[in-house]
């Protein structure tokens, strides 16, 4: 007996969240992103890219409250928390970059995040970063 996944039975367009999460993740994270994260997950989980990319950018990105590099800089924040989440947190390098958070603020940010996360969560993202900056030609010594 074979079982349906029920998000793969969900309505996902009842109401257009998908299509504006698909607008506000292109407009953000720039649309070579988003379908190279597509087609990175569809073909192991359809529902699971379609359930984030509704939710998150379809969503939550358009509840009131927070603009889109407040929101931004909180989702910096809970990668680097979270640890273990490098992948994500060079897609949310690259998007933050893209809507003009400067790299000091993101280095500033994660060296906060030591204070409630821990050294090594913030040595972890900061390795990241610094990876993702020279790879963009933006990596800059605090004494320049």
């Amino acid at each position: 007996m074979t079982t349906k996944n029920p998000i793969d039975a969900y309505n996902w367009n009842r109401d257009g969240r998908y299509e504006r999460g698909l607008e506000t993740a292109n407009a953000l994270a720039g649309q070579e992103a988003v379908q190279s994260f597509l087609d990175e997950l569809e073909p192991i989980s359809e529902s699971t890219a379609r359930l984030i990319i509704e939710t998150v950018f379809g969503t939550l990105h358009h509840e009131p409250g927070l603009d889109h590099r407040e929101r931004e800089l909180v989702t910096l924040t809970a990668l680097a928390v979270l640890g273990d989440t490098e992948k994500e947190l060079q897609l949310h390098l690259a998007t933050a970059h893209r809507i003009g958070i400067p790299p000091s603020s993101v280095v500033a940010l994660f060296a906060h995040v030591s204070a409630y996360a821990g050294f090594p969560r913030t040595l972890n993202a900061l390795a990241v970063a610094k990876a993702f900056y020279a790879d963009q030609g933006l990596l800059q010594h605090e004494d320049q």
